[in-house]
């Protein structure tokens, strides 16, 4: 059943074909999961900033920092990955 609509969908030149990406999934994962890790650093900054515990200061610094310095290591690992993995040309 399904072979028939696509094989309509075809002739009607109305079915499209999802994008591949240039990227390997495992790259794309990590990305995911530097996005995840950096809303969640986000957060933890809010609350140590608005809470009036003593050790929120040395907190906000460390979730500072680490704002800075994961995105410039998940830039790098996903470089890397694209350089040393094999390139496949279609």
């Amino acid at each position: 059943m399904n072979e028939q609509i696509k094989e309509q969908k075809k002739e009607q030149g109305t079915e499209q074909e999802m994008p591949v990406s240039s990227y390997p999934r495992g790259v794309r994962i990590t990305a995911m999961a530097g996005v995840v890790l950096l809303v969640l650093l986000y957060i933890v900054t809010l609350i140590a900033a608005l809470t009036t515990s003593p050790a929120s200061g040395g907190l906000f610094k460390a979730c500072l920092g680490a704002s800075i310095l994961i995105p410039i290591m998940l830039w790098l690992y996903i470089r890397f990955a694209k350089l040393w993995g094999g390139k496949t040309d279609k």
